[in-house]
């Protein structure tokens, strides 16, 4: 199956909304978190055939998806299995790792410092981060340069180097291109934490989980929080190409607590 479809092909799959229910492997939870009906309630049932075609051409096992406006959020649900193996469905309160989301809540935090006066996008980041070791023939790299992917630094090198007389060497002069940066989050993490004086994961939740109520949203992705989360699955065979419809296992946990990508939520919550 194709997964482009035509607006009145789109319409026309609630009529298969029946049988997509009686499909063992295809599961729907729904919960509401304004109450009573919303006014979109006329589409769920062609946005829940949308998303079963779509698990089934990707070889998903699960998936959450929520829809929200200005007026809140209007559905939650979720599809498949959490846990495959013992058929644990997909709940509305297990985390899901966010990945790079997780950079606009620092990102968030950063422009937070800069209105209370506490930082210049502008500055070179040595200035804030002395031992940020970077060797360069070009003009300073900003914080501003790393929260545009424009510092010209690599994209997924270790902010520090296993030999302390290295040094990070941008690829060319920042503010020319742009080049997608794991490390320039991973040092902007450290930068929330030296201006703000909290570990990260504090500040994150200070700064932006609470006053958004995002109380069931995990800043820091450590095995403490395993048991909430969904279990993640990758390739049964890893040493081979793909194949797309190949056989899955259950991943290894992650661990991640730096800048690039440390935020596990719910869809409730990221609604």
């Amino acid at each position: 199956m194709s997964l482009s479809m035509t607006r009145r092909q789109w319409l026309n799959l609630g009529v298969r909304t029946a049988a997509v229910a009686s499909l063992g492997k295809f599961t729907v939870i729904e919960s509401f978190a304004q109450g009573g009906k919303s006014r979109f309630a006329p589409v769920f049932k062609q946005l829940d055939v949308f998303a079963e075609q779509y698990m089934r051409e990707m070889n998903s096992p699960g998936m959450t998806f929520v829809m929200a406006n200005r007026e809140g959020v209007q559905r939650v649900a979720t599809y498949g299995f959490s846990d495959v193996d013992k058929k644990m469905k997909v709940k509305p309160d297990e985390l899901f790792q966010i990945g790079s989301i997780s950079k606009s809540f620092v990102a968030n935090c950063l422009l937070q410092l800069r209105e209370e006066g506490k930082l210049d996008l502008q500055k070179p980041i040595t200035d804030y981060l002395p031992w940020f070791k970077i060797k360069s023939d070009y003009e300073p790299i900003t914080v501003h340069h790393l929260l545009t992917h424009t510092s010209g630094l690599p994209g997924n090198s270790p902010l520090f180097l296993s030999d302390p007389a290295e040094k990070h060497q941008p690829g060319y002069p920042p503010g020319k291109i742009f080049h997608y940066s794991n490390l320039a989050f991973v040092a902007l993490g450290h930068l929330v934490w030296t201006l703000d004086g909290r570990p990260l994961h504090e500040v994150l939740r200070q700064r932006v989980l609470k006053p958004l109520g995002m109380e069931e949203t995990e800043p820091a992705i450590t095995l403490d929080v395993r048991p909430k989360t969904a279990h993640n699955y990758n390739a049964f065979q890893n040493d081979r190409p793909f194949p797309r419809m190949g056989r899955l296992s259950e991943a290894p946990a992650i661990i991640l607590t730096d800048g690039s990508g440390c935020i596990a939520s719910t869809p409730r919550d990221m609604g």
